[in-house]
This record gives C-alpha cells, structure tokens and sequence, in this order.
C-alpha cells in the first residue's frame, strides 16, 4: 500500500500548475505595472517642480489683491473731504457771498512767504487758475512749495470788476458775477 500512496503523491496534476503559474505571471505584471507607473509619477513630479511655477504665487497674488479691494473699500466707508486725501491743507477755500452777489476766494500767503507776488492767478469767464510757489533755504536744506489748482464757477466772471487785496496774512480776491442786463 506504501506503493501505492507514493504513487500518487508523486502523481502530476498540470493543470493545477498551469494555474499557478498563470496567477503568478499576472501578478508579477502587475507588480511590475505598479511599479512603473510609481516610478514615471515620480519623474514627472520631480520635473513639474523643477521646470513651472508653483501654483502658490498666483493663489497668492489673488489674496492680496483681494486684501487691497476690502482696504481700498473700508477707506471709502470714512467720510472724507477731498483736502483729507493730500498731506497738506489746501491754501484756498472758496465760497459765494449772496449778499454782493460774487465769490470769495481766500488764500492762505504762510506757505508762500506772506507775499502775494508769489501768486499768480488766471481768470478767464468762470474758471479761475491759481498758480504759487515759494522757496525756502535753511543751513542744511532746501524746500520749495508749489501749489496749482483751477476752478470751475457756475457763473461767468466779471474780469473787469475784480478786487485783489491782502488783509494780514489771507489774499482775498473778490469775483463778481457777470450781470446780464
């Protein structure tokens, strides 16, 4: 009976064979597919790195554009007068006198050394340029201060009615409006 056991333990059955090794193959492919396939997404992760540009500056340059549009809009929530924008003070103001039927332009002579040649104004039927400077030396610097601003009036001007005249440290000039009779 020895015989006969050993017989068929040593009894082949290929088909069982040809299975396995079929099961094998395909999964040393595989193996190998997984493999390669790791390998060329590596390569090509180390070359997208290397060779472009980062998505992060972009997504960057977004966010702090972003960040400008919401401060430039809580600035604009502040109310403002047009003079709280520059660093200095306009030197002249303006207003309408109803009572002699003219306007008023009053400018302020410190910054142009309480001299009023330093200003020189432009009148032509309802706009009015005004042009100062003034330049001041100390030991060690040097400054100079220019100042331009023009003026559009709803009314024409009388050039010919116009009064210049310096009260203390104010130029005032007066411009009456041009009558229509």
């Amino acid at each position: 009976m020895d015989e006969n056991n050993n017989n068929e333990n040593k009894e082949c059955h290929c088909n069982s064979h040809k299975t396995e090794h079929w099961v094998k193959f395909a999964l040393l492919l595989l193996a190998l597919f997984i493999a390669c396939y790791l390998a060329v997404y590596y390569v090509l992760d180390q070359m997208r790195h290397a060779y472009y540009i980062p998505a992060a500056p972009i997504e960057n340059i977004d966010r702090i554009i972003r960040e400008q549009d919401r401060l430039f809009n809580e600035m604009s929530a502040f109310p403002m007068h047009n003079s709280a924008m520059m660093a200095i003070k306009s030197p002249v103001e303006t207003y309408k006198d109803d009572t002699t039927d003219s306007y008023k332009m009053i400018i302020n002579l410190k910054p142009f050394n309480n001299n009023p040649n330093n200003v020189k104004i432009n009148i032509d039927e309802n706009r009015i340029s005004v042009k100062a400077s003034s330049e001041k030396s100390k030991k060690h610097s040097d400054s100079v201060y220019k100042f331009t601003q023009s003026f559009v009036l709803p009314e024409k001007i009388d050039t010919e009615k116009v009064t210049k005249e310096k009260i203390k440290n104010k130029y005032v000039i007066t411009l009456p409006v041009e009558n229509d009779d």
